[in-house]
């Protein structure tokens, strides 16, 4: 994590953590890297996205049979997806900007505002280090220089071939963001 410098706000994301959150107590469809599924009630998730459901329905790939049961533990090395109800992104966007407006951007009331836009760069993995720079210089100076908003998400696996870099402000310092970073 970045400290913030001179009104530039740097923080992480952590969308799946929030997203398992608020997808607890609710119906979850969990496929399995071999083909197996399970269906139930999403019950606990930890770190390790390993999943507990209740009232579940297990259907292996190769046969026509469900089996029913109370209560199973999946590990999350396992778990090829999951599916929430639609609905799910929506409560954790709501949540996410109800946190930010909580946390306000200090004395000069510099909140979200309703012409802000939210964009999502993809970049290779291997540039990340460069872009955010030493002890966190360069991605400072492009927020600074360029007014946005600067988030780089963390949630993503070391393998992953791309991590997602959030921006956020006007639709001018935006696009003076992604100019920087691209």
């Amino acid at each position: 994590l970045v400290p913030e410098t001179q009104g530039c706000h740097l923080s992480v994301m952590v969308l799946p953590q929030a997203v398992l959150r608020s997808a607890s107590q609710g119906p979850a469809l969990v496929e399995l890297k071999n083909g197996d599924s399970y269906t139930g009630t999403l019950v606990a998730v930890d770190n390790f996205m390993n999943i507990r459901l209740e009232d579940a329905v297990f259907t292996p790939r190769t046969e026509h049979k469900f089996e029913h049961m109370k209560e199973c533990t999946i590990r999350g090395q396992f778990v090829k997806f999951i599916r929430f109800p639609d609905n799910i992104l929506d409560r954790v966007l709501a949540t996410q900007e109800a946190a930010l407006g909580r946390k306000g951007r200090g004395k000069e009331g510099k909140g979200p505002k309703p012409d802000d836009v939210n964009k999502m760069l993809s970049v290779p993995s291997s540039l990340i280090g460069a872009i955010i720079g030493r002890g966190g210089e360069t991605i400072k100076r492009f927020c600074t220089e360029s007014g946005a908003r600067i988030e780089v998400s963390k949630d993503q696996i070391d393998t992953a071939q791309e991590r997602v870099i959030f921006l956020s402000g006007s639709a001018e310092h935006v696009d003076r963001a992604e100019a920087m970073i691209s």
